[in-house]
């Protein structure tokens, strides 16, 4: 789990033009809540800033947000860019407690080629990311998953992720996460196959 530091302000005024003026000004308006908080805090960030922490870090990492005040704790919950994807329009931090568990999203990465893939099939991806359970600093930044031994026809469930006793999948352990197919031009002689043996 990664650890960033990131300079934030409190902001006194919100709406529409008072996000549009920050944006002008290279800041990005943010906001942190957290059920450790009475009301939510009204922030902005450096842009600059905010894209280094996007390409540096996952939304599993830990930002410590430095305000004026205290230093907060959070984990980044959602951002928005414009209709062009060049430009962050807003930012939403969830405040936490390292003594405290969460739920985190956390991409699954398949690692290595199946031998049902060098037979000719292919492997189709469910799911790409999963709800965990766990401490802040024990959700890693992805979860790895060897498939050199998936076959044809063969798929991998939510039960053959790494088990550790620091995390807790909140998924159903037989949901499918990846599946190799078997390549059309053997199901459609197989299918042929059959055909022929029953008209004989």
């Amino acid at each position: 789990m990664s650890q960033v530091k990131l300079e934030a302000n409190v902001r006194e005024k919100t709406g529409t033009g008072v996000a549009r003026k920050l944006r002008r000004q290279g800041r990005v308006p943010a906001v942190l809540y957290g059920h450790h908080l009475q009301t939510p805090m009204v922030l902005d960030v450096d842009a600059k800033e905010m894209e280094r922490v996007l390409r540096t870090a996952g939304r599993t990492s830990i930002i410590n947000l430095n305000v004026p005040g205290g230093p907060q704790t959070a984990m980044l919950a959602d951002y928005q860019r414009d209709v062009f994807g060049t430009h962050l329009l807003s930012v939403d931090f969830k405040q936490v407690r390292l003594d405290e568990k969460v739920t985190a999203s956390v991409p699954i990465s398949l690692v290595g080629q199946s031998k049902g893939v060098k037979a000719g099939g292919v492997i189709e991806q469910m799911v790409r990311e999963i709800q965990v359970e766990a401490l802040p600093l024990d959700i890693p930044e992805s979860l790895d998953i060897d498939i050199t031994e998936l076959d044809l026809g063969e798929h991998l469930t939510v039960a053959n992720l790494p088990v550790s006793d620091k995390m807790t999948f909140l998924a159903d352990p037989e949901e499918t996460l990846a599946v190799v197919h078997t390549p059309r031009s053997v199901t459609l002689a197989e299918e042929q196959a059959a055909t022929t043996e029953s008209a004989e």
